[in-house]
C-alpha cells in the first residue's frame, strides 16, 4: 500500500527555485505599462496618418506634373523636362533615374487613374530625352534664348514669345470624325484632298464675310481685326470651300499644300501682326504697309534652316570642347597615377623593400 501510495507522490524538487513561475511581461492586458489593445490602435492610427501624408504628397506631385503639361499646351510649346522630372540642369543620370522612378509610380494609371495616362506618356518622353547624352544636349540647347541672332530679327522675336511647333494653328479633325467632310468613297479624290489645305491671307482680307456665309463651319471672323480666318480644315465640303474662294472679292483665300500650312499660319498670326484698316485699303492707301505673307513665309523657312545649321554648329563645337576637356582630364589622371606610383617605388627603395 505504501509502495502504491509512494508511486503516486511526485518527487520533491531539490530546489524551490524550480517552482518559481517566471514573471510574464503580459499582466492584466498590459505590456510594459502599455495596453495591448491601445498599442494596436496607436499603430494603426500612425499607419493611417503616414498613408494619408504619402497620398497627399503623391497628389501634389501629380498636380504639379499636370500643371506643367497644361501650361505648356496653353503656350503651344513643349513642357520643361527638368521640371517634369523634378531635377535641375546638371544633375547626374543616377539622380534623374531615381526621380523618374518615383514620379512614374505616382503617375501610373493603376495609381492615378485616367489622369495619369497622359502624364506617364510625357514623363517617359522626358526621361528618354534626358537620359540620352545627345538628346539631352540638344534639348538644353533648345531651351536657351535665341541670343545668337541679331537684335531686331522678327522671326527670332516671334519665336521667343510664341515657339513654333511645326503644327497648323487651324483645327484638325481625324479622317473618321463625323465632322470631317473629306471624300470617303472616292479614294483618289480623298488622296488629293488630304494633300492640301485652305489658307486665308488676313493682310489682304477686307472682312466681307462671304466665306463665312458659304462655309460657316470652316471660316470665322477674328474678333479683334474682323478679318476672316480658317477655323478648321475640312469642316465643310470641297465644293463649299471652293465657292467661298470664288466669292472672295479680293482673292485672299487659297488652296495650299498641306506641308506649307503650319508656317503660313504661324507667320500670319505671330509675325505679320500689323493690319491696315479696311477703309484705307479700300481707298488705295496703306499698300506700303501690307507685306506679302507668302514671301514672308519663304523667309521664315529660310530662317528655320539657318537656325538649324547654327544649332548643329554650336552643338558640334560644344562636343569638341567637351571631348578636349575629357581628354585633358584623362591625361592629368594618368600623369597623377604615374607620379603616385613613382613615389611608392621611391619609398620602397629607400626602405630597402624594393628594387
Amino acid at each position: 500500500m505504501d509502495a502504491i501510495r509512494g508511486s503516486r507522490v511526485c518527487a520533491r524538487p531539490s530546489s524551490t527555485r524550480a517552482l518559481v513561475r517566471p514573471q510574464s511581461p503580459v499582466s492584466h492586458g498590459r505590456v510594459s505599462g502599455t495596453t495591448v489593445g491601445g498599442s494596436g490602435r496607436g499603430l494603426s492610427a500612425r499607419r493611417r496618418a503616414a498613408n494619408t501624408e504619402r497620398a497627399a504628397e503623391q497628389k501634389e506631385v501629380l498636380d504639379q506634373i499636370q500643371k506643367t503639361i497644361r501650361s505648356a499646351r496653353a503656350a503651344n510649346t513643349n513642357p520643361d523636362y527638368f521640371e517634369l522630372l523634378g531635377v535641375e540642369v546638371g544633375d547626374d543620370l543616377k539622380k534623374i533615374k531615381k526621380s523618374y522612378r518615383a514620379r512614374a509610380r505616382v503617375c501610373h494609371p493603376d495609381v492615378a487613374g485616367e489622369d495619369g495616362h497622359e502624364a506617364c506618356i510625357v514623363l517617359n518622353e522626358a526621361y528618354a530625352t534626358l537620359m540620352d547624352e545627345d538628346l539631352r544636349e540638344a534639348y538644353e540647347f533648345e531651351q536657351e534664348e535665341f541670343d545668337y541672332y541679331d537684335d531686331g530679327n522678327v522671326f527670332a522675336q516671334a519665336m521667343k514669345e510664341t515657339p513654333y511647333s511645326g503644327e497648323p494653328l487651324s483645327k484638325q479633325v481625324p479622317l473618321d470624325h463625323f465632322a470631317n467632310r473629306i471624300e470617303k468613297d472616292d479614294l483618289l479624290r480623298q488622296g488629293e484632298q488630304l494633300a492640301k489645305a485652305v489658307f486665308v491671307d488676313e493682310i489682304s482680307c477686307i472682312g466681307c464675310q462671304y466665306c463665312v456665309t458659304c462655309a460657316a463651319a470652316t471660316f470665322r471672323n477674328d474678333e479683334d481685326t474682323g478679318r476672316a480666318r480658317v477655323f478648321g480644315q475640312w469642316l465643310s465640303t470641297e465644293d463649299e470651300i471652293q465657292e467661298a474662294i470664288d466669292m472672295c472679292p479680293v482673292d485672299c483665300i487659297h488652296w495650299v499644300p498641306k506641308e506649307q500650312l503650319a508656317p503660313l499660319e504661324y507667320v500670319m498670326q505671330h509675325v505679320l501682326t500689323e493690319r491696315v484698316g479696311v477703309s484705307l485699303m479700300m481707298s488705295g492707301q496703306g499698300a506700303h504697309r501690307m507685306e506679302d505673307g507668302f514671301q514672308k513665309t519663304r523667309e521664315f523657312l529660310k530662317f528655320l534652316s539657318q537656325r538649324e545649321e547654327k544649332r548643329d554648329a554650336v552643338l558640334k563645337e560644344r562636343k569638341r570642347k567637351a571631348e578636349m576637356k575629357r581628354a585633358r582630364e584623362e591625361m592629368m589622371r594618368q600623369q597623377q597615377e604615374q607620379w603616385d606610383q613613382r613615389k611608392k617605388d621611391a619609398w620602397k627603395r629607400a626602405n630597402g623593400t624594393g628594387r
